[in-house]
């Protein structure tokens, strides 16, 4: 769904979702159409890519879903009352609507994966897939939630509450789940946005242990450390590598394009930004990213300082606040980022299945002190050794994309010299 509107007048409700599509128009990469339905609480008009939506007798179901399956989103027993239960059994990224006479239900995937945002637009009911496409009034449907408007009004429900696994709290246990993950949702052809830290390293290890074809791209000005080092990870790694390396000019053209649809763009959000823009130009399918895993498995600085100023019960606090916020602050922008680019959000690492698992571990088991040092994403670190990731991948710092890349430093030379 690109663009849904409802109204009492069919003709302001169609103008509105054809406004919305126009203000996405980078998000119709395929044929779509328009639907329009009327229910109870006014007339509805939808805009939809080609594969996702669904007419049925006595409504519609729209939504987008990864990875695709054998069996189609759209076979689940979708009934509004037994939606929450569908979705609990599904391990999946999506966002959708059910428009039936009765009413409408949107809803959104456990971690925000995919983006979802309502908001009114005069008297109009308007819903998006960039927030930015409704205005600043507009809200983020929350993650793991459902909003149903009907003739009784505006509601939401949670049907998602993350469920502690009898998890094998081991690396090898971690290690088996990271496989799974590869297996059910890498492509045929793999594009990994490749620093050659861990995480990324993580990823495409696995993509090519599950036999895909692997491209990592690297957006990193010459003499910066991951210039340097994602040629000597994916030397290490046996995989294909392309860097880009954006003049000032490509640079600062991606800095104005997200900067135009980023409702808040602070430096940092347009330097991983543009790193998203600029390495999702040159894929042919998902642009597979490591986000998440830092915030799952205590990856961040302000981690160990914590961990060493307050102790590991601190730790674990500022871990939940931030994959609970991982939506706004992150996946968001990076989604925007991407879509802008033409292509695709995939970050395996925030699927259920390691989601969960990784909730469930012990914060103790994520930072250690180890030989006088505290190592932070230790049994991330220590799962990648058993699946067989080189130790020089393994035993490296992590070090933030937008410094270690040089894009940052870069981006705001050039900020500087516009005003």
């Amino acid at each position: 769904m690109i663009g849904l509107a409802v109204s009492e007048n069919a003709k302001d409700a169609r103008r509105v979702a054809e406004n919305l599509a126009a203000a996405q128009r980078y998000r119709l990469t395929k044929a779509y159409k328009i639907i329009e339905f009327e229910t109870i609480i006014g007339h509805a008009c939808i805009v939809a890519r080609e594969g996702e939506l669904v007419e049925k007798s006595d409504g519609l179901i729209t939504c987008i879903y990864y990875p695709l399956s054998n069996t189609s989103f759209f076979e689940k027993p979708l009934e509004a009352e037994d939606l929450g239960k569908t979705l609990r059994d599904l391990d999946q990224f999506f966002s959708g609507a059910i428009i039936k006479k009765e009413g409408i239900t949107l809803f959104r995937d456990h971690v925000g994966h995919m983006p979802l945002a309502y908001g009114k637009i005069g008297k109009t009911f308007a819903v998006a897939l960039s927030r930015p496409a409704l205005g600043s009034a507009a809200r983020s449907l929350k993650p793991g939630h459902m909003l149903i408007l009907d003739s009784s009004g505006l509601r939401t429900i949670r049907w998602y509450h993350p469920t502690p696994w009898a998890v094998d709290y081991s690396e090898r246990g971690l290690a088996e789940r990271l496989v799974n993950v590869a297996e059910k949702y890498f492509p045929d052809t793999v594009f990994i946005g490749f620093s050659g830290g861990l995480d990324s390293s993580i990823l495409a290890y696995l993509a090519d242990r599950a036999g895909k074809r692997v491209k990592g791209i690297a957006v990193a000005l010459e003499g910066s450390s991951d210039h340097v080092w994602s040629q000597e990870a994916a030397s290490l790694l046996d995989i294909e590598l392309e860097i880009i390396e954006p003049s000032d000019e490509e640079l600062l053209e991606a800095a104005v394009l997200l900067s135009g649809q980023l409702l808040e763009a602070r430096l940092i959000d347009l330097s991983i930004g543009s790193i998203m823009f600029l390495s999702a130009r040159r894929t042919q399918g998902p642009l597979v990213v490591g986000q998440g895993a830092d915030e799952l498995f205590g990856g961040y600085w302000k981690y160990e300082r914590a961990f060493l100023e307050h102790g590991v019960e601190r730790v674990a606090e500022l871990m939940s606040e931030d994959i609970e916020e991982i939506h706004g602050k992150n996946l968001e922008r990076d989604e925007l980022a991407i879509a802008l680019a033409g292509s695709q959000l995939l970050a395996p690492y925030l699927s259920r299945s390691i989601y969960e698992a990784a909730r469930s571990i012990d914060p103790r088991l994520k930072l250690r002190i180890m030989n006088g040092r505290v190592i932070r994403k230790w049994i991330l670190r220590r799962a990648a050794e058993i699946l067989g990731v080189p130790e020089k991948i393994i035993e490296r710092p992590k070090k933030a994309a937008q410094y270690s890349s040089g894009i940052q430093k870069k981006l705001r030379r050039i900020l500087a010299g516009k005003r």
